[in-house]
């Protein structure tokens, strides 16, 4: 796609949503006060409150066309991901739950306490369990929201998640420069790295890493870039590389790379017009030189001193400590959430350290850990029901709406990757901006089946 001038011609405008202005505040108080895990009575108020609102609002308009608009496969995924914690929670009679894989320790303690004869739920964590279902819910409800929104819209709503990235990158700017002493939203690493509205430099990394593609979805995608922009582009491009060499994470370098690589991708799909070949020839450039600049800092160099301590991260202990557990547990689990009560029990001596052991750092082993069998199932769906979406978005590129799709499943690349060595997923922020990257991709193929439906009906009327 050539670079454009001042736009020209007149067209029709879109009909607008009444659910922009929802998604877009829920959109944001999730973003701003999620960006740890929802455990505390202000920070999951927030969240019920904009969720169940959104949620109402919904219910009260009654339109199920969102959901309609999915395919089987898509809608058979929201459905078991949401029906998977609700079904941890329903309460089972004493033989049925006593029977269930790696329950000894808790028929025992129950046993003491005089209440193992009674009925209890499938999970080890009912309250951890619960609040999953109930943010579960909120997020299925933000999906069905976002899948109403025009094309437009959505792309309006991607440069509003530009803006939060950029907050994000201010906020982490200001913690560094005050050596944590303002705008410290979580403990944790904040003052030491970047770490912006998130608890861990891990997720705030993977957050700059999309904001490169909220970039293109929200200034790309409807004409191309515009040359009246590329200063800003380019401004943004700088800032957004220095703040993640800043995070010190190892993966939000490299899946930063990754968007920067998928941008490239996505931008050549198109024909291209003189200036954004020179742009595409000088950044690579601009990039080798900022890099040989921040490079030779104290900070980059202890940056990408943490490369060199791979092999020696304590994940990978984790792993195998926890492996052992898939076992204990399967094919049932232990429960959403279970694990930081579950793990200690099955620790041993020597792994213990200054520090407790709150997640696997791999999302995938610990869903297996805790919903045994569901997991790989809930996969399997997740798969088909994105394949027919992403292939029809690889032919739609040249349309705002391909390419706002390609744009998606590009984000929820970069949080499947990322989820093998962490657990993105598990913070509202990460999980709501998913749900807005799933509609932009499971929306292509509702707007197709809309075009066969209009091109039948027009042949029948002819």
């Amino acid at each position: 796609m050539p670079l454009r001038g001042k736009a020209s011609g007149h067209k029709q405008a879109e009909p607008r949503s009444p659910l922009f202005l929802p998604v877009a505040i829920v959109l944001c108080i999730w973003v701003i006060f999620g960006g740890a895990a929802p455990e505390s009575l202000l920070l999951f108020s927030m969240l019920a409150l904009s969720g169940s609102a959104l949620l109402l609002f919904l219910l009260w308009r009654g339109d199920g066309s969102s959901w309609r608009s999915l395919s089987w496969p898509a809608r058979a995924m929201v459905a078991v991901f949401c029906l998977i914690p609700l079904v941890q929670l329903i309460p089972l009679p004493p033989a049925m739950w006593q029977a269930l894989p790696g329950r000894e320790l808790a028929v025992d303690t129950l046993g003491v306490a005089g209440v193992a004869d009674r009925w209890h739920p499938l999970t080890l964590a009912v309250a951890p369990t619960f609040r999953t279902l109930l943010v579960l819910v909120w997020l299925a409800a933000l999906l069905l929201a976002a899948l109403q929104l025009t094309s437009g819209e959505l792309r309006r709503i991607f440069g509003l998640l530009l803006i939060l990235g950029l907050l994000n990158v201010a906020i982490g700017v200001v913690q560094v420069v005050s050596n944590n002493a303002l705008l410290v939203f979580h403990d944790g690493f904040a003052g030491r790295f970047l770490t912006g509205l998130f608890a861990n430099k891990n997720h705030a990394g993977l957050f700059i890493a999309l904001t490169f593609l909220f970039g293109y979805g929200a200034l790309y995608a409807k004409h191309g870039w515009d040359r009246r922009h590329l200063a800003m582009v380019m401004s943004i491009g700088l800032v957004l590389l220095i703040a993640l060499v800043a995070t010190f994470s190892r993966a939000g370098l490299v899946l930063g790379l990754a968007a920067i690589a998928f941008l490239v991708v996505l931008s050549a799909g198109n024909r291209l017009g003189r200036g954004m070949r020179v742009l595409l020839i000088a950044a690579p450039i601009v990039a080798a030189g900022l890099f040989a600049v921040i490079s030779s800092t104290d900070v980059a160099s202890r940056a990408m001193a943490r490369f060199g301590g791979v092999e020696t991260d304590l994940r990978w202990s984790i792993w195998d400590w926890s492996a052992p557990l898939v076992e204990r547990y399967f094919p049932v689990g232990s429960g959403i959430g279970s694990f930081p009560a579950i793990y200690p029990s099955h620790e041993q001596l020597e792994w213990v350290f200054p520090s407790y052991v709150n997640h696997v750092h791999n999302d995938y082993l610990e869903q297996v850990i805790e919903t045994g069998l569901a997991a790989p199932i809930a996969w399997l769906l997740a798969v088909v029901a994105l394949w027919r979406p992403i292939r029809l978005a690889w032919a739609e590129r040249a349309t705002q709406a391909g390419r706002l799709a390609l744009m998606g499943a590009a984000a929820l690349f970069l949080i499947a990757v990322h989820s093998a060595i962490d657990y993105p997923l598990r913070r509202p922020a990460v999980a709501a901006t998913a749900m807005v990257a799933l509609a932009a991709l499971l929306r292509i193929e509702a707007r197709k089946s809309r075009l066969r439906a209009s091109k039948a009906y027009a042949r029948r009327d002819g």
